[in-house]
């Protein structure tokens, strides 16, 4: 199931009491204070959208901050924005600090390696039952 702290704002807790969730971030690695620079993206996110939805996972937050920040990468190592430049240096970038802990490009393939966890509902929110570190691609 692929359903995020973003939750709350759409279903009483009650109604998704013992779900189970998987996916590259939830918001309690931040509370718990497993995930420190999660905690400050998402502290920065509250404080210029306060009120509203939450960064999570879910509507490919994380996906598009993983993705910027790997393209960046890249570019800073080819140190110009050609096309095939940026590629060629994109096939293996890394970056070590992300919403949920690092990831890296698998060489040849263009799909990344991240950590995954899946989170049960419980009282409202997810606690984190098992994770999984950088996970290939082809596991998922």
């Amino acid at each position: 199931v692929y359903y995020d702290e973003n939750t709350v704002n759409l279903n009483a807790a009650h109604e998704w009491e013992g779900l189970a969730s998987c996916l590259d971030y939830f918001r309690v690695l931040t509370r718990s204070g497993e995930d420190l620079f999660g905690a400050k993206l998402a502290a920065a996110y509250d404080a210029r959208f306060s009120g509203g939805a939450l960064f999570t996972a879910g509507s490919a937050a994380t996906g598009m901050y993983r993705g910027l920040k790997l393209w960046e990468a890249a570019v800073n190592e080819a140190g110009n924005v050609d096309r095939d430049d940026v590629a060629a240096a994109l096939d293996h970038a890394k970056i070590s600090e992300g919403p949920g802990g690092p990831a890296e490009m698998v060489p040849g393939k263009w799909h990344c390696r991240m950590n995954m966890y899946i989170a049960e509902a419980k009282g409202g929110q997810y606690e984190i039952i098992s994770r999984s570190s950088m996970v290939d691609p082809k596991e998922c």
